[in-house]
C-alpha cells in the first residue's frame, strides 16, 4: 500500500532556503513507493520559473527539478499565486487549484509536510 503524502510549500524562495529543501525532500519521497502531491502557495511558484538566479539555493534547485518531469509529476499551484506569478512557459506540469481543492488534498493525505 502506498502512502499519500502532501508537500505544501508556502515559504518565499527569495528569502529562505526552505522551499528548495522542500523540493529536494519531495523528490526523495516521490522516488519511493509514495504518492506525492506538491502544492505551491504565495511566492513558491517562483520555484518553477525560468529564471531562478535570485532564489536562495537556486543553483541547487536546478539539480532536482528536471527529475520531476521524468516522474511526470504535477505541481498544484493555488490560483491566486499563479495569477501573481504566471508560469505559462514553464517546463513543468502545472495545475491551478482553489483553496477548497487544496483543503481536500490535505484531507486525503495520510501525511503532509509544510514548508
Amino acid at each position: 500500500m502506498t502512502d499519500r503524502i502532501l508537500v505544501l510549500i508556502k515559504s518565499n524562495p527569495l528569502e529562505s532556503h526552505r522551499p528548495v529543501e522542500a523540493v529536494r525532500i519531495a523528490l526523495g519521497l516521490a522516488s519511493g513507493d509514495h504518492s506525492v502531491t506538491i502544492v505551491l502557495l504565495n511566492r513558491a511558484p517562483l520555484l518553477l520559473a525560468d529564471d531562478t538566479d535570485d532564489l536562495v539555493d537556486g543553483e541547487i534547485l536546478q539539480k532536482y527539478l528536471p527529475t520531476f518531469n521524468e516522474l511526470d509529476q504535477t505541481f498544484f499551484v493555488e490560483e491566486g499565486s499563479l495569477k501573481a506569478h504566471p508560469l505559462e512557459d514553464s517546463d513543468y506540469k502545472i495545475r491551478a487549484v482553489s483553496f477548497d481543492e487544496i483543503t481536500e488534498m490535505i484531507r486525503q493525505a495520510g501525511r503532509f509536510f509544510i514548508f
